[in-house]
C-alpha cells in the first residue's frame, strides 16, 4: 500500500554509565511522500475506527522483528512497546502476545509493556488482571505519563508494575521550574518506597540528566541522548557502544 507503518526505538540510557539499556518501540506511519502522520493522529483514527487492536498487533511484530536484528548484532536489551487499554481489556491480548513471542522464540525477558496510568486505572480490575499474566510470564510492565493522571497514588502499590516514566511535562523546563523540581522528588522517593525503577522522559539537555541523576533516577530517554530511529541509522549509533576488544 501507500502507507505503511513502522517502528522507531528510542534508547533508554542508565544516567550513571550513559550507556544504553533498552529502547521505547514507537509506532510511525510514513505516506507515500515520504512524510510522517502524527502518532497521536493515526491512534486516534485507528481508536475511532476500532482498528486499534490490529494497530498494536502489526507493531509488535515489528517490534518483535527489531529484537531479533538487535540481537543478531549483539545487543540483547528490552524493547518496551504501549499497549492500549484496548488491549489489556481483551481477554485473548495476552494469548495472542504470548503465542507470537514463542513463534519468534525471543525471551520474554527482552519485552516491556508500557500503558499509561490514566488507562490502567480506566478499567482496574481487567487490566489489572492482564498485567499480572504479563509479569508472570517475565516481562516487564511500565506505567507511563506518572504523575499526569489523577489516580496515581490511590493505586500505585496496587498495579503490577516494575517500573514507573516520569512524564516528559515534569522535566521540561526543570532548570528553572522548582515546582517540578520538587514533584520529580516526590515522584522518585514514592518509588523508592515501592520499590519501583524510574525512567525520566524527554531529557533534552545536561543540566536535566545530571539534576536526575543526583535525585537517584537511574533511567533516561530523550533527545538529549538520541531521538527516536529506524534500525539502520540505530545500529549506526549503537556501534560507538561495543566492545571492541572481543
Amino acid at each position: 500500500g501507500t502507507k505503511s507503518l513502522e517502528v522507531a526505538l528510542q534508547p533508554k540510557m542508565s544516567l550513571s554509565s550513559l550507556t544504553p539499556v533498552g529502547f521505547e518501540a514507537l509506532a510511525r506511519w510514513r505516506l507515500a511522500d515520504g512524510s510522517f502522520v502524527r502518532p497521536d493522529e493515526f491512534i486516534e483514527l485507528a481508536e475511532t475506527a476500532g482498528l486499534i487492536n490490529e494497530l498494536d498487533n502489526v507493531i509488535f511484530e515489528k517490534v518483535l522483528q527489531s529484537i531479533k536484528v538487535l540481537n543478531s548484532h549483539g545487543f540483547n536489551l528490552p524493547v518496551a512497546f504501549n499497549a492500549s487499554s484496548y488491549d489489556l481489556v481483551n481477554p485473548d491480548y495476552f494469548n495472542q502476545v504470548k503465542s507470537k513471542i514463542d513463534a519468534h522464540g525471543i525471551s520474554p525477558s527482552q519485552l516491556e509493556i508500557e500503558v499509561t496510568e490514566t488507562q490502567a486505572i480506566s478499567n482496574y480490575g481487567l487490566i489489572k488482571e492482564t498485567l499480572e499474566r504479563f509479569k508472570a510470564l517475565g516481562l516487564k510492565v511500565s506505567i507511563d505519563d506518572f504523575g499526569t493522571g489523577y489516580s496515581s497514588l490511590a493505586h500505585i502499590n496496587e498495579i503490577p508494575s516494575t517500573s514507573i516514566k516520569i512524564d516528559q511535562y515534569f522535566v521540561t523546563n526543570l532548570e528553572s521550574n522548582k515546582n517540578n523540581q520538587y514533584m520529580i522528588k516526590m515522584i522518585l522517593s514514592l518509588a523508592e518506597q515501592y520499590n519501583f525503577l524510574v525512567i525520566a522522559e524527554g531529557v533534552e539537555n545536561e543540566f536535566e540528566a545530571s539534576w536526575l541523576l543526583e535525585q537517584g533516577c537511574e533511567t533516561a530517554q530523550g533527545y538529549y541522548f538520541s531521538k527516536p530511529q529506524f534500525m539502520d541509522d540505530l545500529l549506526i549509533w549503537l556501534n560507538r557502544y561495543t566492545d571492541k576488544h572481543e
